[in-house]
């Protein structure tokens, strides 16, 4: 069969992509002439530091959410906010009050939020959702070099957030947990909050007397995010390059004991009825401890651990030729994730891991222990170090596992950083010297003082056995970010024979589903992108809408077409919350292996195919008991026609949880002899909230292409401060055909007790 494909009207269908530019760019350019009239608060903002004292507290302090001690009323006050979102502007209204205080043990901050609304809180979660509801955050970098900082929030009903942030992407890691109190109060005209943060759980130079320091408000019920000190528009809410000022009277002291016990005790059964013992019960036990070394250090260390609380992989729906990376999950490896995981590139990660303790299916590795350091050495230098041992198992041998990374800041907001990975097999009938993966890397990323220009290289080589050519990866670019425009461009590839085994490299695995095989190949690629976007002021119906382009080419080894793929997006997100996409995107594909995308048909033959699709995204006003989320795609897919819809209701009673109904569906219509598909996929999650210390999380799956059915129920119940009891119930079947088949069955239960010495 002939698979350069060049159907009857295509020319059409291509043509229609440049009048949705025009309409697009006729849309923006309408907006601009209004916009260019209005003269921006940001050019406005204040250049001069802004300042906040502390002192000691000389009185008794009672948690209650009432900041009516005496001692608040003598305290400096935090207050005349900015504006963050939608727009930057002074004057924030509602106004919002912050006052802080120490003793010899902790930080304490009051908060009064005034409000002109009922205040929204989705959830009573810990660390969840909260920045889609009304709360208060403080932000404190107690270096003051705007590397690294703390975050610590709350929010009306007293729910708890706290991460850390890093001076690279700006956002608040919230796998970090830190042991802080909180409690609050809510009346007519406004609600008050106060935090505990003990100085234990920070880490800092205690002969530091100026720290950084912002405060957040998230006004979710005005759709508006309040900043004490003034952030420019393009910049997360949570930016720590502009702090103000937090001024000891005297610099406080380090709390000397800053280690933490957490043991763990397991048990439950398990049903397998394909195996020899379909039934099994289950009793371990396990430690993890945290210790702080000096001011900036952390050693975390791991003795038989177990991550059975953690929730299942939702298993997505791929019409790609190539694997989908799917998330960490396990609170060992996300807390500090992001000394290891910020190198490579999209395609390529050298460090993953998901590689430790999971096989290929997702089925754990008994994994024996581990440690990680991870910290400052300095106010300029970050490290990681980890290593973990597995456990052989009749399919697996025994594994070492181990990373080194380091960031190096240089000028005033540039990295360099290095990564070194080594995985060590120990096999049982052959030599373990052969039964190795390494790589080491080196990049660097040159950040400019406002932050708008970036720019980046990096390099990274692997070492395995045999191999000693096309076995390094690439990349570099640039990008320039400010309130209305940005843009970037950049080159990346790698050679066959560069082996990740502790990262990512789903691109390199090219499967030929004639002969069932996978083929490595390398790539290069070339990457450009760009947004326009205006936000307008007065009575319009928006707070934003933009244009975004990106193109994607990728070449094989010998610089010939491999594919490309043009996407054009133009996005409405309105006053209320609503948010609207229009897109189209363009794809050309050399396809190099027969490839199956319907199951039991005969695989597309290798040829060149063009195709041409767009498509719909809306959601409603998230604010409101019933949020809905609808999604519609058509147009060709390779040799045929693809159609594609999605949609997500979502039912929240506040703050006590909510319940959620979502389905995909995606019809594949390719000529008959390569198939036809309607392939299914369908979620259900519940999320109840009974109080700040109790919560039940059940999640449903269904998935006609994976042929699955899971379901995933856990009860959690915080006895006591990062100390929990969970139930976790897991069951699994095969579908074939709809009939169910049991595939695997677990209940568990699980304490673990957080012990401060």
């Amino acid at each position: 069969m002939e698979a350069r494909i060049f159907r009857n009207g295509k020319r059409l269908r291509i043509a229609l992509f440049f009048p949705f530019l025009w309409v697009a760019v006729s849309c923006f350019h309408s907006s601009m002439l209004t916009a260019q009239t209005m003269l921006s608060a940001e050019e406005t903002m204040e250049t001069k530091v802004q300042s906040l004292s502390i002192t000691a507290m000389d009185a008794s302090f009672q948690l209650d959410g009432i900041p009516d001690e005496p001692f608040w009323a003598q305290a400096a006050a935090a207050d005349n906010f900015w504006m963050k979102q939608p727009l930057v502007k002074p004057d924030a209204s509602p106004g919002t009050i912050v006052k802080v205080a120490y003793d010899a043990q902790n930080l304490y901050l009051a908060a009064w939020c005034y409000e002109e609304a009922p205040v929204i809180v989705k959830t009573l979660r810990r660390d969840s959702d909260f920045w889609r509801g009304d709360g208060i955050g403080v932000v404190l970098d107690p270096v003051n070099q705007h590397t690294f900082a703390y975050f610590f929030g709350v929010s009306p009903y007293g729910t708890q957030a706290d991460g850390i942030i890093l001076g690279v992407n700006q956002s608040v890691q919230t796998e970090w947990d830190g042991r802080f109190y909180s409690a609050t109060q809510q009346y007519e005209t406004h609600w008050t909050a106060e935090m505990v943060i003990p100085l234990k759980s920070l880490r800092f130079n205690p002969d530091q007397k100026v720290w950084g320091i912002n405060f957040i408000r998230n006004n979710f019920n005005q759709n508006e995010t309040h900043t004490w000190v003034p952030i420019p528009l393009q910049f997360t809410n949570t930016d720590i390059n502009y702090t103000g000022q937090l001024v000891w009277d005297m610099p406080p002291r380090q709390v000397s004991s800053n280690v933490a016990l957490i043991p763990y005790l397991l048990g439950g059964y398990q049903k397998e009825p394909r195996s020899d013992k379909p039934v099994r019960s289950l009793l371990e036990s396990g430690l993890d401890a945290r210790i702080g070394l000096g001011s900036a250090l952390n050693l975390d260390l791991t003795f038989n651990p177990d991550f059975s609380q953690a929730e299942i992989d939702e298993q997505p729906v791929n019409l790609t030729r190539f694997n989908i990376l799917l998330p960490e999950r396990r609170t060992f490896f996300l807390e500090n994730r992001d000394v290891f995981t910020q190198f490579g590139t999209g395609e390529i990660q050298p460090f993953f891991s998901r590689r430790i303790g999971l096989n290929d299916s997702g089925q754990a590795v008994p994994i024996l222990g581990g440690a990680r350091l991870t910290g400052n050495l300095n106010e300029n230098t970050r490290i990681g170090v980890m290593s973990m041992q597995t456990e052989g198992t009749a399919s697996t041998v025994s594994h070492n596992y181990s990373a080194v990374a380091i960031h190096k800041r240089v000028l005033k907001r540039s990295i360099v950083r290095a990564l070194v990975t080594n995985t060590q097999g120990f096999p049982k009938e052959q030599q373990w010297q052969k039964d190795y993966s390494r790589n080491a890397g080196l990049e660097g990323i040159f950040i400019s003082e406002d932050g708008t220009l970036r720019a980046w290289s990096l390099y990274h080589h692997s070492f395995h056995p045999g191999v000693d050519r096309k076995n390094g990866m690439y990349g570099a670019g640039a990008s320039y970010s400010e309130r209305n425009f940005s843009a970037s461009i950049q080159g990346s590839g790698a050679g066959e024979n560069f082996f990740a085994d502790m990262g990512f490299t789903p691109r390199l695995n090219n499967y030929d589903a004639s002969r069932d095989t996978t083929i490595r190949l390398g790539f290069h690629k070339l990457y450009s992108d760009f947004t326009i976007s205006t936000y307008p002021e007065g009575k319009s119906l928006f707070n934003r809408h933009w244009l975004e382009g990106n193109a994607t080419v990728y070449l094989n080894p010998d610089g010939s077409f491999n594919d490309a793929t043009q996407r054009l997006n133009y996005s409405f997100f309105f006053r209320d919350r609503r948010f609207l996409r229009f897109y189209s995107q363009f794809e050309q594909v050399d396809l190099l292996f027969p490839t199956r995308f319907v199951r039991g048909a005969q695989p597309l033959d290798p040829g060149y195919y063009q195709f041409l699709k767009g498509g719909i995204f809306f959601d409603t006003d998230s604010r409101r008991p019933w949020y809905f989320l609808n999604s519609f795609e058509a147009g060709d897919f390779y040799n045929g026609q693809i159609l594609s819809a999605e949609t997500r209701c979502t039912y929240r009673v506040q703050p006590y949880g909510s319940i959620s109904v979502g389905a995909t569906w995606n019809s594949i219509n390719l000529p008959s002899e390569f198939g036809e598909a309607d392939i299914l996929n369908i979620t259900t999650r519940l999320d109840l909230t009974f109080s700040n210390h109790v919560f039940w999380t059940s999640f449903f799956q269904y998935n006609t292409q994976q042929q699955i059915f899971n379901i995933n129920s856990r009860i959690q119940w915080r006895f006591a401060p990062l100390s929990d009891l969970f139930i976790v119930y897991t069951d699994s079947y095969d579908t074939p055909g709809g009939v169910l088949n049991d595939r695997s069955r677990t209940l568990l239960i699980k304490l673990n007790y957080w012990w401060n010495l």
